[in-house]
């Protein structure tokens, strides 16, 4: 990060120069050896006191009660921390460098999550298992400068439950697809699963129509939402009529084709009719 500088002890020195910016002193963290420091261990020094107006501090010293023991590592970096710098009095004149800076550090701010917001999303981008892993085992040696050794032990197991829980999803068959009915697509919704399984089910409309006694009318354009590589296994078919018969006489790769009878002595006039159906195949490749 660029907001981020490391020095090496030497047992002797206690004051140590950074150049990166901040808005207050609370926003600079420190680390000895990957342990994180208090207030109590080290003061914090603008390079300039004040602040010239409308900008933040261009850097600072760290100055440590204790000098570092030789070769231990320091690591001094910016963690804006969202508190007000300024107290706005409701009798005093607002001034422009004052709302400057607050924006300044508003901008900051967002900024620093923004970067957080994208380390993390970079991770969900990435197209396989191993190249995951990877990317995670990079993040978790990347720690060790910031973090504290109970603290990589626990990164350390939620890493490797991940890794155990990926391996034993991917013996697992799992929706990898899948489409909710909606106006757009004929109410039509399907489940496609990693092994190329898929369920697929919808609601065919049909709006009023007559049928004479011991006459029937087909319905051959319920289409399926996904290809299937044979004929479909029927899970379900039915319907809201009250008088007709429903029945399945035809399934291909691409839809079914339903005969709907009239089996009464007298013609009757079906007002409309919703037929329900679902099935379940194997994808076509």
């Amino acid at each position: 990060m660029a907001n981020t500088q490391t020095f090496t002890g030497d047992g002797v020195t206690t004051a140590f120069y950074f150049t990166f910016p901040f808005f207050g002193t609370n926003d600079i963290k420190v680390s000895i050896d990957t342990i994180p420091q208090t207030t109590d261990d080290f003061s914090v020094y603008p390079t300039q006191s004040p602040a010239p107006a409308d900008t933040q501090y261009i850097g600072g010293r760290i100055d440590f009660s204790t000098a570092p023991s030789n070769g231990a590592i320091i690591k001094v970096w910016r963690d804006i921390e969202l508190t007000r710098h300024i107290d706005y009095q409701p009798t005093a004149e607002p001034l422009s460098h004052q709302l400057n800076q607050d924006f300044n550090q508003c901008i900051a701010a967002l900024n620093e999550m923004a970067e957080k917001l994208e380390n993390t999303l970079s991770l969900a981008s990435i197209p396989n298992l191993a190249d995951l892993l990877s990317e995670l085992s990079t993040i978790r040696e990347s720690f060790p400068n910031f973090l504290t050794a109970d603290d990589l032990e626990t990164l350390n197991t939620a890493v490797s439950n991940l890794e155990s829980a990926i391996t034993t999803l991917n013996g697992y068959d799992y929706v990898v697809e899948s489409q909710l009915p909606t106006a757009d697509n004929n109410y039509t919704w399907y489940n496609k699963y990693k092994s190329g399984r898929i369920e697929m089910g919808g609601v065919y409309q049909k709006a009023s129509f007559t049928l004479g006694s011991g006459s029937t009318t087909e319905i051959s354009d319920i289409t399926f939402p996904k290809t299937l590589a044979e004929s479909p296994k029927i899970v379900s078919v039915a319907d809201d009529m009250t008088f007709f018969n429903l029945h399945v006489i035809e399934r291909t790769t691409t839809g079914l084709k339903i005969k709907i009878s009239n089996q009464l002595p007298v013609s009757h006039t079906q007002v409309a009719c919703n037929i329900f159906w679902s099935v379940q195949g194997t994808i076509a490749s």
